[in-house]
């Protein structure tokens, strides 16, 4: 069987999975799956929202345009099939502060409280794995960063773990790619190790599957036909030109490095990546850079990365300036109106979006930092 039909089959698993999910949804599930394009379209158009909503387990956010006038928006959700909301999609709410919408599933049986927020953009800074919970469908673990109040929760991380969710292997949130860890360089970090997919993986042409986590977003339902564009990076929150890119981590190889056809290459030896990137984006169109384009396409500005981040087994600090790239500069007229998006990457095997590394490969992640110009450079970790 070639690997385009096993692919398809794979596909079609995947689709007779999503239809399972759907026709429990109609009785039993009371998510909201997404905001009304249309709507976001209209708002971005208005130059009232900066770039996409983030859907998350309990949360929708948005981002406004500093000094926006957020006492009287409607927003308008793509619910599940048969489910409500309340208030009404499109009711009208002062959105100075969160506010609270409760689902329910067509049955009446089941509901659900989301918080919708509308705020205004903050620079990503300090990111340090302290603040996670677990996915409630799939039970692995997703990460965000909080503020000053309980209203400050930013979630600007995922990661491929809903994808190693379908292979099977992982029995308990532990299992996972990506999951955190005690031991970290402060409290709690975040650990990345190269997995293999199984028999699953193998029947695809996706053998292993690298720990990842990333500031963007992961489209589980492209994952299988489409690996690579289902990994979006960055988000439009840019309103200075980044200078630094910091932070620790520590690094084991495994053992064998392989192919995509599960082949050792004896002279080859696995390395992690850790970069962020600065890129151009449309205001009223936001396209985010993909693993086929993230570090090659010719709208990167800007680039922070460690060259050859070897292999140490002990804390090890990292400090990468943002470079040009392709003889691109930074333009402040760009900035005013919200021309940038920057993403964060890390990876335990650096060719693991190409199903490349060795099995067994971890990275161990804490205390990012990005410093941006007119931050207090001298600041220490």
């Amino acid at each position: 069987m070639t690997k385009n039909v096993l692919l398809l089959c794979a596909a079609s698993l995947l689709t007779g999975f999503a239809s399972c999910i759907k026709d429990e949804a109609l009785n039993a599930e009371c998510d909201i799956v997404g905001v009304d394009p249309a709507w976001v379209s209209g708002k971005l158009s208005e130059g009232i929202l900066i770039g996409e909503p983030v859907v998350r387990n309990d949360r929708v956010d948005f981002t406004v345009k500093l000094g926006s006038d957020r006492t009287a928006l409607n927003p308008v959700f793509e619910l599940t099939p048969g489910s409500t909301i309340f208030p009404e999609s499109g009711t009208v709410r002062d959105f100075s502060g969160p506010q609270t919408y409760t689902t329910r599933s067509e049955d009446g049986a089941y509901s659900k409280e989301y918080t919708v927020s509308f705020k205004y953009p903050s620079l990503i800074r300090n990111l340090n794995f302290e603040h996670f919970a677990l996915n409630s469908r799939s039970q692995y673990y997703q990460w965000f960063e909080v503020g000053n109040t309980p209203d400050d929760r930013f979630d600007y991380w995922d990661s491929g773990n809903g994808g190693y969710a379908f292979t099977g292997m992982a029995r308990t949130p532990e299992d996972y790619p990506t999951t955190p860890w005690p031991a970290g360089r402060r409290g709690n970090c975040i650990r990345l190790k190269t997995l293999s997919t199984g028999s699953w993986g193998r029947g695809v042409g996706m053998p292993i599957a690298a720990g990842n986590l990333f500031i963007g977003e992961f489209k589980v339902a492209q994952a299988m036909l489409k690996p690579r564009q289902a990994t979006r990076f960055g988000r439009q929150l840019v309103t200075a030109r980044p200078l630094r890119f910091e932070g620790w981590y520590r690094y084991t190889a495994g053992e064998h490095y392989q192919n995509i056809k599960e082949q050792i290459l004896p002279g080859e030896r696995d390395t992690c990546d850790i970069y962020a990137v600065l890129y151009e984006v449309d205001p009223t169109d936001f396209k985010a850079l993909n693993g086929d384009d993230v570090l090659t396409s010719d709208r990167i500005v800007l680039m922070a990365r460690i060259d050859k981040p070897g292999e140490p087994q002990e804390w090890t600090r990292f400090s990468e300036p943002f470079r040009p790239v392709g003889g691109r500069a930074f333009d402040y007229s760009r900035l005013a109106t919200d021309g940038y998006a920057i993403a964060v990457v890390c990876t335990s095997s650096r060719q693991g979006a190409y199903f490349e590394g060795a099995i067994g490969s971890e990275l161990f992640v804490d205390e990012l930092r990005i410093v941006w110009e007119g931050d207090d450079e001298h600041e220490e970790d």
